[in-house]
């Protein structure tokens, strides 16, 4: 089956492609995605390239598109959350601050390769992956 094209529907989930923390969180994303929810894209794809607002073309953290709008950070990361049989829980995480959210985000990414290396990604399967 050939790679999704942009849908203005899709739910896309934008990850930095070389991290090892980013591929196993898309890993354990696309594993609890049981209604297929997500498609999912590197930020360095062509894909990306072609769709991702120039303000967020050198963003150094997750992206969603969701519903014609792009997020970032944590929020991107707690509307992927709400999304997964099991965890919409975690909506209440919206009570915290956005600085303080974005600060322990910006923490764990700026450390990220240091702590957990690089590899990339070679679990989605081929219509899951925009490119």
């Amino acid at each position: 089956m050939p790679n999704k094209e942009f849908d203005r529907n899709a739910t896309v989930v934008l990850f930095d492609g070389p991290c090892t923390l980013c591929n196993k969180s898309v890993d354990w994303i696309h594993s609890r995605d049981f209604y297929d929810t997500f498609s999912y894209s590197s930020l360095t794809s062509k894909w990306a390239k072609a769709h991702l607002p120039e303000h967020l073309k050198h963003e150094d953290s997750v992206v969603l598109y969701l519903d014609g709008q792009f997020y970032i950070r944590s929020k991107a990361t707690l509307l992927i959350l709400e999304r997964l049989p099991g965890y919409r829980w975690t909506r209440f995480f919206h009570l915290v601050p956005t600085f303080f959210r974005d600060f322990v985000y910006k923490i764990i990414a700026k450390t990220r390769y240091r702590i957990f290396g690089q590899g990339y990604c070679t679990f989605v399967s081929g219509e899951k992956m925009l490119k």
